[in-house]
């Protein structure tokens, strides 16, 4: 019995032995951008193979797929994370309509270069542009995006690495002191986010009060800190980058990765352990579409050499081990609810207000409602940047939401336009002023110059969160439109417009949160109109009087809106939809310089009007989108002194750039439906194709009898097409449009390169 008890003791002694210094894994993953979703490939093989992986570090890519691993994901779930729509957010930073923030945008304009103007407490002055961004992509979604990723796993291993599913490390880079910067113990989001900052790509974090960079820069790939943390016994390293080769004088990328990154050592000790490298062919550092050939590549490349890593490592974690592991660690995972709000970088009034966008009092909110609230406060022009952490309170087990706030400076110069072939040359310049207070208050002037356009604008908004969300909005518009006939593609300076329209008017509404992306507006305004035109349809003289309309009018006004496009000259997705319903109430004047015994006295004038628009983006392939449009008008306006008159003042359809730049009277009536089809041909981001047919069909159109005196035709007599094809390259900034259209037995050519755009007139 005795020498029983000794042989398994001896035997217990050997297991416990073994299990001390058991075999131990190290898989380091390299930097290198799209292509390191490979990587997936390899842990996926791994697992499937049942070899352990117990230590993982990585450089930006590396860091990422080696931090989702160590928070314990599964590869199918990193896959599904990379082929989500919310990833390809994250890194264009593209806000998706659902969190687009209608309600609080600003009204658009013709804008393309801000110039920032700092205003210090010394009333010191500083202009800052904004020509040459610090980043290309916006931070708002990445900003966001480690909050549901990271959160939980930080407050369940206390922001110790080692307490993760897998023990991790990451790098990134102080640019300052120039040198790496190893994370063991931190916000598992920031020491992401900070090894993934690929210079002038995405915008560096402060960790610390350093300001970190991709860790590519000096340690693409960490083989030195998996052996000083870890001391692993077999090593097993994923490379999908390379030292950048000797730049030519035109290889302004080249050029600039030699000037970044520190040559790496991409190489293991065979005593250590073993490579990977991959052949990756034409596979761009930001191509993150090829996800499954990637993965492939990854796990086939791991498969061949198998055989080796098995004879190599002698231990083994069953499928089964590693995922009761998994849930284990997963468990421990709190939910995310925030309790708490703390806010910095602003003052105690801006303070308030931010508090009041994400709860209006002491009541818990969950990740869905923290979504909401960050996408609201960010889509406010007064805020450049939020930086939100989640601060674990194990005594409540709810997070507190630490906010950085960062608000844009106080006055804002813009300048913008569009350059054309016609007469829609434009130059636009505008100055805005935002504070935030208890309350968001934006004050602005603009001014447009040009040929057919000229107009000066002003206005202020007052906005007020609370539990039911309104703004006070006061506008004033001056302006002029002077129309040309056939607006061909080159044009006469010494030309004389058709007709002219001015109009002063003022606008006060009511703003108030009806959706995410829509808002309802009432209001009333007042308006003083002038038209100026020939009944004959000839120029205007410069020296002969003209035929003058004068238009005295009140109005009240309800308008409801939802708005998610993507441009504003020439849209490829999302939606837009409209209903207006007002009432206007004034005198009109006529006066006639050939006819004076036609002058017309002031004339009560009042009516109503309702009219509703859409216009939606149908994605039918990667490369195909069909976009649909409808307008309905209806106006219960009668007929004024003469039909030129009347069809001036009448309600227009103008669907394209083009077609708001001339007066095409067979596109106006009182009462008409009209819709269209735009088939999109998406040759990249960048660059699309897209032609454009519309039916105008008027209840009864407006005609002209003998005497120019306006009369309607018979119901649904008339009906009228309009088509456009347009090249358009977008530069993020604006827009380059080549087009030719058809519309009244007419084909007119050109280009616009820029932003046209014109504040509407007082009707509309």
């Amino acid at each position: 019995m005795n020498l029983m008890k000794k042989i398994l003791l001896i035997c217990f002694t050997i297991v416990a032995f073994s299990a001390l210094h058991a075999q131990k894994v190290g898989l380091v993953l390299s930097g290198g951008g799209a292509p390191g979703i490979a990587h997936i490939g390899i842990i996926k093989a791994l697992e499937e193979n049942n070899i352990p992986i117990d230590y993982v570090t990585g450089t930006s890519i590396g860091a990422m797929l080696g931090g989702m691993y160590a928070m314990g994901m599964t590869p199918d779930e990193m896959i599904k994370v990379l082929k989500s729509e919310d990833f390809k957010h994250w890194l264009n930073g593209e806000v998706e309509p659902e969190n687009m923030y209608f309600y609080r945008s600003a009204n658009p304009n013709a804008g393309v270069i801000n110039l920032r103007v700092q205003i210090s407490k010394q009333k010191a002055i500083n202009l800052k542009t904004k020509i040459l961004p610090a980043n290309i992509v916006p931070p708002g979604q990445m900003n966001y995006a480690f909050i549901p990723l990271c959160a939980s796993v930080t407050a369940a291993s206390a922001g110790n690495f080692d307490k993760l599913f897998v023990p991790f490390r990451c790098v990134a880079s102080d640019v300052h002191k120039k040198k790496s910067v190893v994370f063991r113990h931190a916000d598992l989001g920031d020491a992401i986010r900070a090894s993934l900052t690929y210079p002038f790509m995405f915008k560096p974090i402060v960790v610390d009060s350093q300001l970190l960079f991709d860790g590519g820069i000096y340690n693409n790939f960490p083989v030195d800190v998996m052996k000083a943390d870890f001391k692993p016994d077999f090593i097993l390293g994923s490379v999908v980058a390379y030292n950048p080769p000797k730049p030519d004088d035109d290889d302004i990328v080249t050029q600039l990765q030699n000037m970044i990154m520190n040559p790496t050592d991409y190489s293991v000790p065979a005593s250590d352990g073993l490579v990977l490298k991959f052949d990756l062919g034409k596979i761009n550092l930001f191509d993150f579409s090829k996800v499954d050939e990637l993965v492939k590549l990854g796990y086939d490349s791991t498969m061949k050499h198998m055989a080796e890593i098995k004879a190599r490592v002698n231990r083994r974690a069953s499928t089964d081990e590693v995922a009761q592991h998994r849930m284990d660690f997963q468990r421990r995972l709190p939910i995310l609810k925030f309790q708490d709000v703390d806010v910095e970088g602003v003052d105690s009034l801006q303070r308030e207000y931010v508090n009041r966008i994400f709860h209006h009092g002491d009541e818990e909110f969950d990740l869905k409602e923290f979504k909401q609230s960050y996408f609201k406060l960010i889509s406010d022009e007064a805020i450049s940047e939020v930086i939100p952490h989640a601060v674990f309170d194990s005594v409540t087990g709810l997070f507190d939401l630490h906010l950085k706030v960062k608000t844009e400076d106080q006055l804002k110069l813009t300048i913008g336009g569009n350059i054309s072939s016609s007469t829609s040359n434009q130059a636009f310049l505008g100055l805005t002023y935002q504070n935030l207070n208890n309350y968001a208050q934006t004050a602005y002037i603009d001014a447009q110059f040009g040929k057919m356009y000229n107009g000066l604008g002003l206005g202020t908004r007052l906005e007020m969160p609370s539990n039911n969300n309104w703004y006070l909005k006061l506008a004033f518009v001056l302006h002029k439109f002077d129309y040309f006939d056939g607006n061909n593609l080159f044009y006469q300076n010494n030309r004389n417009s058709n007709l002219n329209q001015n109009e002063f008017y003022s606008k006060l509404s009511v703003g108030f949160l009806v959706a995410t992306k829509s808002r309802l507006e009432l209001g009333i305004g007042y308006g003083a109109l002038t038209d100026n035109y020939n009944q004959n349809n000839t120029s205007l003289s410069p020296t002969a009087g003209n035929d003058k309309s004068s238009f005295s009018l009140g109005s009240a006004f309800a308008r409801i809106e939802s708005y998610a496009l993507n441009d504003l000259m020439y849209s490829t997705k999302g939606f837009s939809y409209s209903a207006s319903f007002q009432f206007f109430d004034g005198t009109q004047k006529f006066e006639s310089v050939n006819n004076p015994v036609s002058n017309l006295s002031d004339k009560a004038d009042s009516w109503f009007q309702f009219r509703a628009k859409s216009d939606y983006y149908i994605p039918l392939t990667n490369y195909l989108t069909l976009g649909t449009s409808a307008d309905l008008c209806y106006s219960s306006r009668k007929m004024l002194q003469n039909y030129t008159s009347t069809v001036i003042q009448a309600p227009a359809f103008q669907p394209t750039p083009y077609s708001r730049t001339i007066f095409n009277p067979k596109f106006s009536a009182n009462q008409f439906f009209a819709m269209g089809i735009k088939p999109i041909v998406n040759f990249t981001d960048q660059l699309h194709l897209r032609t454009e047919f519309y039916c105008f069909l008027p209840y009864k159109a407006i005609n002209a009898d003998s005497e120019n005196l306006a009369y309607y035709s018979k119901p649904f007599s008339s009906v009228k097409f309009m088509t456009e094809s347009t090249l358009v390259f977008n530069f993020k900034l604006a827009s380059a449009g080549i087009f030719a259209n058809y519309n009244n037995a007419n084909w007119n050519f050109g280009l616009n390169i820029g932003i046209l755009l014109f504040n509407p007139k007082f009707t509309e």
